[in-house]
């Protein structure tokens, strides 16, 4: 069937706006409620320390918020801040792809209103975090590569190539977005486009933008590789299959049948734009054989929700008004799984109602406290030293939360930077590490019988909000090292895994 005449790119646009602004309304009066996440602490952390890769994730997200960092500090609320403009971001780019489907304002409006109050994407402004930046950039490559396939446009096909690497940088997920639509261009009509130079033009471009990383983790021994296994490692005990379809779902909200709709629809009605199904199909199908998060392939998924808002749009046009009931139906059903998510997504809860409901432990939330409380005790560790020992001691954090926490917090406390091996942190140490004592946060006893010749307890963080966490559960010691502690670094301190 040809295209459906597009409707104004301007309409479009503010529908998008409108979208995002609703999404926007929702999230800001809670901005940084609760407090940092560990993972936005290892964001912070990384972007005082620029470089062309990390051992976990591409650099975009520390360069970002480098830029962050030098507008507003460590101004919890800007990065926040930025995570809702990467939602509007989101919705602008569903109504775009809606639009372009030959969706009307009403395809546009429900498209872009239904992917901005997801909880995927409600859950933008309350962690800083790769996972937006990947929702952001997958959109914006699957909506340019329509453009060059669908009207066709050979021109965008650097503009494909440059979303793709800028894609890269942000997460290394986006990979199976590229394979996805690699495989949509060889098994549908539009392998006819492998024989013209556009798709061959973006796949140098894209490698040419990831490049400056690739030398860094060849720089580094590929340190990236080492993290990928423990982390499927992670993925595959606490992502079962079960969990992975189901929790893909809700996420996506009543999207998640506006995709199957979509889907339905794009593949009989726009065969021209088959690479549109089997991209998010093949994504899909990668991450749940490769035991991926459940929400990885969700950014994909939002191109399925647009051709869903389209085809139930004209559905609905076609008919009686008998027809409304079905929408009001999807409707009703997105307002339910919003109120049940919401509190998961949202910080509406204050700390103690989050804590008589357990949110924390059904949450990241748990993981943005309890970082005060560290910090003082390992304050109180490091004052219990000798003056001597002090002038001779590091505090030494057995992961990337713990040393940002006392990154951010410690100076106000009299504490020294940290330092700590765990993944891209083992970079961000002195190059000298003569130190023969440590403030030891975190670690199990095996690490200290082998890191310390005697050591003795300052205690454990313990929790002021009625629950535990992580965070709670950290024992702190303080420790005389065996050896100096640049002859144990690589011996059993710097690691490249969970």
């Amino acid at each position: 069937m040809p295209a459906a005449p597009r409707s104004s790119l301007r309409g479009a646009l503010l529908l998008g706006l409108a979208a995002g602004a609703l999404n926007a309304a929702i999230a800001l009066p809670f901005l940084g409620r609760y407090g940092w996440h560990c993972d936005e602490l290892y964001f912070l952390a990384a972007a005082k320390h620029p470089a062309l890769g990390y051992v976990d994730f591409p650099p975009l997200i520390a360069w970002l918020g480098w830029l962050l960092h030098a507008l507003a500090g460590n101004a919890l609320i800007a990065f926040r801040l930025f995570g809702i403009g990467v939602a509007i971001v989101v919705a602008v780019l569903v109504s775009l792809i809606a639009r372009e489907l030959g969706g009307g304002r009403v395809a546009q409006a429900g498209a872009a209103l239904i992917a901005a109050t997801s909880p995927i994407v409600l859950g933008a402004g309350s962690i800083y975090h790769t996972t937006y930046l990947d929702l952001a950039a997958t959109l914006a490559l699957l909506y340019v590569a329509m453009l060059a396939i669908g009207r066709p446009a050979p021109r965008l096909w650097p503009l494909v190539g440059l979303a793709a690497g800028i894609g890269l940088e942000a997460k290394y997920t986006i990979f199976a977005v590229i394979l996805g639509l690699f495989a949509g261009l060889l098994v549908t009509s539009a392998r006819r486009l492998l024989a013209t130079p556009g798709p061959w033009v973006a796949a140098a471009i894209a490698f040419l933008c990831l490049l400056p990383n690739l030398v860094w983790q060849a720089q580094k021994g590929w340190p990236s590789l080492d993290f990928f296994g423990s982390q499927h490692q992670a993925t595959h005990t606490d992502t079962p299959h079960l969990v992975y379809a189901w929790l893909g779902a809700f996420l996506l909200g009543a999207g998640s049948l506006l995709a199957v709709i979509g889907l339905v629809w794009l593949w009989h009605r726009r065969p021209d734009l088959r690479v549109f199904v089997v991209t998010p199909v093949v994504v899909t199908t990668l991450f749940f054989f490769e035991d991926g998060r459940s929400y990885y392939p969700l950014p994909a998924d939002f191109v399925l929700v647009a051709a869903g808002a389209v085809a139930l749009s004209g559905w609905v046009a076609r008919g009686s008004r008998l027809r409304l009931a079905p929408v009001g139906a999807l409707l009703c059903l997105h307002g339910a799984v919003l109120a049940f998510a919401l509190p998961l997504v949202v910080p509406i809860r204050s700390v103690s109602g989050m804590s008589r409901q357990r949110l924390h432990e059904q949450t990241f939330f748990g993981d943005e406290l309890g970082w005060y409380e560290l910090v003082d005790l390992t304050a109180k560790g490091w004052m219990s030293m000798r003056p001597a020992e002090r002038a001779d001691a590091v505090i030494l954090a057995s992961n990337y939360g713990e040393a940002g926490a006392i990154s951010l917090l410690g100076p106000s406390r009299g504490l020294p930077q940290p330092v700590s091996g765990h993944l891209s942190w083992q970079y961000w140490r002195p190059k000298q590490l003569p130190q023969h004592y440590a403030v030891v946060v975190g670690g199990d006893p095996n690490l200290l019988r082998w890191l310390c010749s005697s050591w003795a307890i300052v205690g454990f963080a313990g929790s002021s909000h009625g629950f535990v966490n992580e965070q709670a559960t950290v024992w702190i010691h303080t420790c005389k090292l065996r050896r100096p502690l640049g002859e144990l670094w690589n011996q059993g301190i710097a690691r490249n895994t969970f």
